[in-house]
């Protein structure tokens, strides 16, 4: 129907639409793409409305415009929504166990993936699409019983921690019923006992560790969060009474094999609690004015879902059942052991406008930048600028935005390491925003908004329960507020510097509990109660949707 309108017309349609559409268009027909590739008009008017440096495009002919448009867009994500290509991946098995499964930092793209019902952990590296076996970690136990593994966390090591509950199915006269572990098991009032194990994965004849928690029987664990070889911590809930829970960390203190002939070591540990619930309801009981001065969020939020440690385990970071962002933490020192820490709200106020202020939950910064500058008075300074993604909540109505907020602080050059450290950035309590993360929707679940970064701060995703948002960035551009003019005018705010981002949507027909990109600016892996989900942003793809059957 286009084609029958005179080229006049259609260029002045393609002319009128979004750059997005302008590009479909183009591809659609050889006709329309003669006219869209070689119409300089439309294609610097286009050029304009994307984001990208200003360039001396009076020297560049049509079919160079139309190139470096397709480049801008293609960074951009325009029509990603599209061409995304994804690749299903489940087992033949049995279902993926989400809560069990864990995704590994994306400088190493591991991942540990559980079926449910199964007593093995199998551990993949995901690279160009692909996912390739690199371990397969069974239990190490001789004694006949049933294994549940309960969660799984990366440490700082390149070691893998695994929560599990052995059920022995063993006669209390056994024999074997005199191993410590299975009398534990059979003591245990739920039919099982709760044990740790750690498995390193760079160096595969370092013995196997192993742990219980006698202090915790009848507990469920929550979460799991591991530092390094030596330290981790638990999430524990009292299943019989919700207002029951805690927080324990770990230090280990010895190691020593009881099991001869077996490359398995127990492991004895120090431990201190860092939050207890039971203890705070006391103390609120004996001092009952004391509690209403007390910040809202040490008890009302229920038990602590996920944990996470931060700046080279000297913090840890909590979530509660629906929050998107952390929504306390506590500085830990573990040389100082037992720690008796602080627990902070992860709460700043930060104006939206000049009448607006709200309060934000900020996460760990994404992007940073490290610069040094000498003064008219010889002295260097280095200053540092932060990026974070954060959730400001209206203080009266409970409406929630997103943004883009940045932080900076400067210091003396002799007294500065020069390394940048993103997870030391959120440490400083003067935030801007700089950019608006239009579309976004707070979450209405108990699951809350999972949100993921990529490596070089290009793509933010935010999944919410079953629809996965993107928005492309240019991390530099934004920290500095658009100095350069990467953005055009009509993506900044009316009255204010705050750049107005939107984003692609991906509709995933699957409920998304964890989210990671990969080492590539343009890969993104969810972990879904579907399966695995592989997705690919780049401007090659085509839309295509596979499904593969992971050899486990």
């Amino acid at each position: 129907m286009l084609l029958n309108l005179p080229p006049e017309l259609i260029q002045l349609v393609l002319h009128h639409c979004t750059t997005t559409t302008f590009l479909q268009a183009a591809f659609s027909c050889h006709a329309l793409y003669a006219i869209a590739s070689d119409c300089r008009e439309v294609l610097l008017h286009h050029l304009r409305q994307t984001p990208g440096l200003n360039e001396d495009f009076l020297t560049l002919k049509s079919k160079q415009l139309f190139r470096v448009l397709r480049r801008r867009a293609s960074e951009q994500l325009y029509g990603a929504q599209f061409t995304a290509n994804c690749t299903h991946f489940n087992s033949e098995r049995s279902m993926l166990d989400v809560k069990a499964s864990s995704l590994g930092p994306f400088e190493r793209q591991s991942l540990a993936l559980v079926l449910r019902g199964r007593e093995d952990v199998h551990i993949f590296r995901a690279e160009n699409g692909q996912l390739h076996l690199k371990a397969h970690l069974k239990p190490h136990w001789l004694q006949p019983g049933v294994v549940e593994i309960l969660r799984t966390a990366f440490d700082a090591d390149d070691g893998l921690y695994i929560l599990q509950r052995f059920t022995p199915t063993i006669e209390k006269d056994s024999p074997d019923s005199e191993h410590p572990f299975i009398r534990q098991a059979v003591q245990s009032r739920f039919g099982g006992q709760i044990y740790l194990v750690r498995y390193s994965l760079q160096y595969r004849h370092e013995p196997v560790r192993i742990c219980t928690f006698p202090d915790h029987a009848g507990y469920e664990p929550l979460a799991l969060a591991a530092a390094h070889r030596d330290t981790f911590a638990i999430s524990w809930h009292n299943p019989c009474d919700n207002d029951e829970y805690e927080v324990v960390l770990y230090n280990a203190q010895s190691a020593f094999s009881s099991h001869s002939g077996s490359n398995i070591v127990d492991l004895h540990y120090n431990s201190c609690i860092l939050v207890d619930r039971a203890r705070k309801r006391q103390e609120d009981a004996m001092y009952p004015h004391a509690g209403l001065i007390r910040s809202h969020f040490s008890g009302e939020r229920g038990p602590i879902i996920d944990l996470a440690f931060n700046d080279r385990s000297s913090q840890i970071l909590y979530y509660h059942r629906a929050q998107t962002v952390y929504g306390s933490f506590q500085r830990i020192n573990i040389n100082a052991f037992p720690v008796q820490p602080t627990l902070y709200e992860n709460s700043s106020l930060v104006p939206l406008s000049r009448s607006l202020s709200f309060l934000f939950s900020i996460a760990i910064p994404f992007y940073g930048t490290h610069a040094t500058r000498v003064e008219e008075n010889g002295y260097s300074r280095c200053q540092w600028k932060y990026l974070a993604f954060g959730i400001g909540t209206h203080r009266t109505e409970g409406w929630a935005v997103a943004c883009l907020l940045k932080s900076e602080a400067v210091c003396s050059s002799e007294r500065c390491g020069h390394v940048l450290n993103l997870e030391r950035g959120r440490r400083f309590p003067d935030w801007t925003i700089v950019a608006r993360l239009w579309g976004f929707r707070d979450s209405t679940n108990s699951l809350g908004c999972k949100v993921a970064a990529s490596k070089r701060g290009t793509r933010i995703a935010v999944a919410n329960w079953n629809v996965l948002y993107i928005w492309a960035l240019q991390p530099n551009a934004l920290i500095e507020q658009n100095t350069n003019g990467f953005y055009p005018s009509l993506l900044q705010s009316p009255g204010s510097q705050v750049i107005e981002l939107r984003p692609i949507y991906l509709p995933l027909d699957a409920v998304c509990f964890k989210l990671q990109f990969t080492e590539a600016e343009n890969e993104l892996l969810a972990l879904t109660d579907r399966g695995l989900m592989y997705w690919d942003l780049g401007p090659l793809g085509s839309g295509q949707r596979m499904t593969k059957q992971l050899a486990i």
